[in-house]
C-alpha cells in the first residue's frame, strides 16, 4: 500500500539567514543602483538646459530684408545696415553693391540724409561705390528698373552718373526682350550721358552682332543728341551698309545734323519697295521744312500704316489746306488708331489755322451716313467736332443750313445705339443750343 507524503513550504523566520541575506542584498542593491540613477537624471537635466540655452537664433537674410526696406518703402538708412551685411555675406556681391548705391542716391536726393546728419557720408560712400560700379551691377539695376518702383528716377539716375561706362550694358540691353519694357528708359538714360558716348555708339552701329533694329535706334540717338562729332563716323557708315532701311535712317540724322543735301534722298525713299526705307522717308519728313506738300499727300495714301501716321504728324506741322480731304480719308477709313489720332489731331490744326474750310459739314455728313461702324471712330469724329475750331463751324453752318444739326438730333434719336457716343453727341448738341 502507497504511502501519501504531504509537503509543506517552509516560511523563514523573522531571524532566518534567508530573509537576512535577501534584505542585505536588497539594501547592497539599492545603495549601489541611486547613485547611478541619480547621475543620470542629473545628467539628463544638464542637458536639457544647455540644449535650451544653446537654440540657435533665426539667420536674418540682410539681402531680402534691405531690398525690401529700400524698393518697398524707400527707408534708405535702414536698408544700408542689412545690405553692408550682405555685402560681406553673399557670395554674389552685385545686388548688395548695387542696391547700395541706390540707396545711398535715394538717400540724398530725398534729403533723408541731410535731416539725420549724414549728408556728408552718404556723398562720399555713393561716390566711391558708383566708382566702382562694374556691368553686373549696371545690369542688377536694370532689373529692378524692368520691375518698376518708387525709386524709378534715382537708379536711372546712378546709370546716368556712371557715363560711358554704362553704356555697353545699355545698348546690349537694347536688343533683350527681357528688357523691352525698359526700352523707352534705356534710350533716354542713353540721351542723358550725351555727346561722350557717340563714339561708343558709332562702334556698335558698326559691329556686326548689332542687331538692325538697335542700330537704327542708335543713329536716331545720334540725330538727337544732335553733336557734330559724329557724322564722320555716320558717313561712313551709310557708304558701306548694304541696309537701305538703315542707311535711311542715316540719311535722316545727317540731315538733322545739318547735312541738307541729303533732303532729296529723303523725299525720294516715299517711292521705295522696301517699307522701312518709306518709314524713314515718311518720319524725317516730320524734321524737314519746306517739303513739297504732295509728297505728304501721297504718304497718306500709302497701305503702311506707319507710314501714313508719320505723314499726318508731318502735316500737323506743315499745315494746308489740299491735305483736308485725304486726312479726312484716313480718319474715315480703315488704318489703325495711332494713324487715325494722328490725322484727327492734324485736322485739328488746320481749323485752328483756318485751312480746313467745310470741314465740319463733311465730318458730320461721314458720321451720320451709318457707314462708320466703329464706335471708337465715331467717338474720335465727335470729340474733334467738339474742338473749339469745329464749333464755330457748325455755329457759322448752321445758320445757312439749319438742316445739318437737325440731321445730328435725328441720328442721336434714331441711329446710334453706343451709349458713349450718344453722350457725346448729346453734349455736342447741347453746346450748339
Amino acid at each position: 500500500m502507497k504511502k501519501h507524503v504531504t509537503i509543506v513550504p517552509i516560511t523563514p523566520q523573522a531571524d532566518s539567514p534567508i530573509l537576512d541575506g535577501a534584505r542585505n542584498l536588497s539594501v547592497d542593491s539599492t545603495k549601489k543602483s541611486f547613485p547611478s540613477l541619480t547621475t543620470t537624471l542629473c545628467s539628463g537635466l544638464a542637458l536639457l538646459i544647455l540644449l535650451i540655452g544653446c537654440e540657435p537664433k533665426q539667420q536674418i537674410d540682410h539681402l531680402k530684408v534691405g531690398r525690401q526696406q529700400l524698393l518697398n518703402s524707400g527707408l534708405a538708412v535702414d536698408a544700408i545696415k542689412h545690405l553692408k551685411e550682405a555685402e560681406i555675406e553673399e557670395l554674389d556681391k552685385a545686388p548688395p553693391r548695387a542696391l547700395l548705391v541706390l540707396a545711398y542716391t535715394h538717400g540724398l536726393s530725398t534729403e533723408v540724409a541731410k535731416t539725420q546728419g549724414l549728408e556728408s557720408e552718404f556723398k562720399t560712400e555713393r561716390a566711391q561705390r558708383l566708382a566702382a560700379l562694374g556691368n553686373e551691377e549696371i545690369e542688377y539695376l536694370l532689373q529692378i528698373l524692368v520691375r518698376r518702383s518708387r525709386l524709378q528716377k534715382d537708379a536711372m539716375q546712378v546709370v546716368v552718373d556712371k557715363g560711358v561706362d554704362a553704356l555697353p550694358v545699355l545698348i546690349n540691353a537694347l536688343g533683350q526682350a527681357d528688357f523691352l519694357s525698359l526700352h523707352g528708359d534705356i534710350v533716354e538714360m542713353m540721351y542723358q550721358i550725351g555727346s561722350d558716348g557717340l563714339g561708343l555708339m558709332a562702334d556698335a552701329i558698326q559691329s556686326a552682332d548689332t542687331p538692325t533694329e538697335v542700330q537704327i535706334e542708335l543713329v536716331r540717338l545720334i540725330g538727337r543728341i544732335g553733336e557734330p562729332q559724329g557724322l564722320e563716323d555716320l558717313e561712313a557708315i551709310r557708304n558701306t551698309t548694304e541696309d537701305a532701311g538703315l542707311k535711311m535712317e542715316i540719311n535722316v540724322t545727317l540731315y538733322r545734323l545739318g547735312k541738307h543735301e541729303y533732303a532729296t534722298a529723303i523725299l525720294n525713299g516715299l517711292a521705295a519697295d522696301d517699307v522701312n526705307v518709306r518709314r524713314s522717308s515718311a518720319r524725317a519728313m516730320i524734321h524737314l521744312g519746306g517739303y513739297p506738300v504732295s509728297k505728304a499727300l501721297k504718304a497718306l495714301q500709302d497701305t503702311d500704316d506707319q507710314v501714313v501716321t508719320y505723314a499726318a504728324q508731318a502735316l500737323q506741322n506743315q499745315p494746308d489746306a489740299q491735305a483736308v480731304g485725304p486726312l479726312t480719308d484716313v480718319l474715315t477709313g480703315t488704318a489703325d488708331n495711332a494713324a487715325k489720332q494722328a490725322a484727327s489731331e492734324a485736322l485739328r490744326i488746320h481749323a485752328e489755322q483756318k485751312r480746313a474750310k467745310g470741314l465740319a459739314a463733311l465730318l458730320i455728313k461721314a458720321l451720320i451716313s451709318g457707314k462708320i461702324e466703329s464706335a471708337e471712330d465715331r467717338l474720335r469724329i465727335l470729340q474733334l467736332l467738339r474742338k473749339e475750331a469745329l464749333m464755330g463751324q457748325i455755329k457759322v453752318t448752321a445758320l445757312v443750313d439749319p438742316q445739318l444739326v437737325y440731321d445730328l438730333d435725328k441720328y442721336l434719336r434714331q441711329t446710334e445705339t453706343h451709349e458713349m457716343v450718344k453722350g457725346e453727341l448729346r453734349r455736342l448738341l447741347e453746346a450748339l443750343e
